[in-house]
């Protein structure tokens, strides 16, 4: 089996290294997030495991797109909530682990998505407990047409691709995923997609 490493720095690179160091059928080779479709080129991994920021990780699987195959990725991130989206589904991600997993974890987690199973943190799982969550589940708190343009984010729609579908211009829909960040209490569009899901708003 070849591992494919892609981590931020030296030693996110070893922690998860080290979750490999007793399997001697694991050939490991290393590299940057910015770099990932041109190691998954170079090197056609078995599994890949992905340690970053969440954002850093979300950008460097938008460059995955148009690849024919994808291997198995786990990802090893701060925010493993706001990691676990239907664009990283898309993109391969079969584990999702916070940065304070250890190396049983880690090792557990790529047998696992080898495997064909998903292995998800505790957090991708549970709404988070803040003062706007709470009224979250509301369907009252996003209009028909909102809850209309958080599918369509979900799906990974632009606000471009979204007007266009829609009929309405591109003002509006920006208006719209404003207004719709707003009423989830989300900072970003990731992060109102996955509240959306768990609250039942949408579904994937």
């Amino acid at each position: 089996m070849r591992a494919l490493i892609v981590a931020d720095d030296d030693v996110a690179a070893a922690t998860v290294e080290a979750a490999l160091r007793d399997r001697p059928d694991v050939h490991v080779v290393f590299g940057r997030p910015p770099g990932l479709r041109r190691l998954l080129d170079e090197h056609d991994p078995t599994i890949v495991v992905l340690a970053s920021t969440t954002s850093r990780a979300a950008a460097a699987l938008q460059g995955l797109g148009g690849l024919l195959r994808v291997p198995p990725i786990l990802l090893v991130v701060d925010d493993p909530a706001a990691a676990w989206t239907a664009t990283a589904r898309r993109s391969g991600v079969r584990a999702v682990l916070g940065q304070d997993a250890g190396t049983e974890q880690i090792s557990a987690a790529i047998t696992a998505a080898t495997a064909g199973l998903i292995t998800l943190h505790p957090d991708t799982l549970r709404v988070r407990a803040t003062p706007r969550s709470v009224g979250v589940a509301d369907d009252r708190a996003l209009t028909a047409r909102q809850r209309e343009i958080l599918e369509m984010m979900a799906g990974g729609l632009s606000n471009r691709a979204i007007a266009a579908r829609l009929g309405i211009s591109a003002y509006t829909v920006k208006f719209h995923v404003a207004a719709i960040l707003e009423a989830l209490g989300a900072g970003t569009r990731t992060e109102a997609v996955t509240l959306g899901v768990r609250s039942g708003l949408i579904s994937l």
